[in-house]
């Protein structure tokens, strides 16, 4: 599995969150804390089963993240991601409409839905870095 995929991957995904902490445009900072969750979502994904999961809604990739170690027996870590989508469901839905509706819709997001959504990326950062650190496949 390419590392260097992996690597750049979560590279931009980190620029994307530190973009987001200079931002003024909160439209913008919502929009580039999605393309960090987002971005860091596919590299787990990659670094652990060698696909590139296709899609760009938050909730569907956690899903499907959480089916495929429930599949390869990671009950526990599966079980740990679904509930981070229920703790954080009203932040990664925010965080997928910022998705379009940041850049082309009616919505304007606030400091604090800024706020909000920052804690819940750093929050997934970290649990998929646990999960990558606990995952042990082929």
């Amino acid at each position: 599995m390419s590392g260097e995929y992996v690597s750049r991957l979560k590279r931009r995904a980190r620029g994307f969150l530190e973009a987001a902490e200079k931002s003024r445009d909160m439209d913008l900072a919502a929009f580039f804390i999605e393309q960090s969750m987002q971005l860091y979502l596919k590299a787990v994904f990659y670094e652990l089963f060698g696909d590139r999961i296709r899609g760009h809604g938050i909730r569907s990739l956690l899903g499907a993240l959480s089916r495929s170690l429930r599949k390869h027996g990671y009950e526990k870590i599966s079980d740990k991601i679904e509930h981070f989508v229920g703790e954080h469901k009203r932040d990664l839905a925010l965080a997928e409409e910022a998705y379009t509706g940041g850049r082309y819709g009616d919505v304007s997001y606030s400091e604090e839905d800024v706020k909000n959504l920052m804690g819940s990326a750093e929050k997934l950062i970290k649990l998929l870095d646990e999960v990558v650190k606990d995952v042990k496949l082929g």
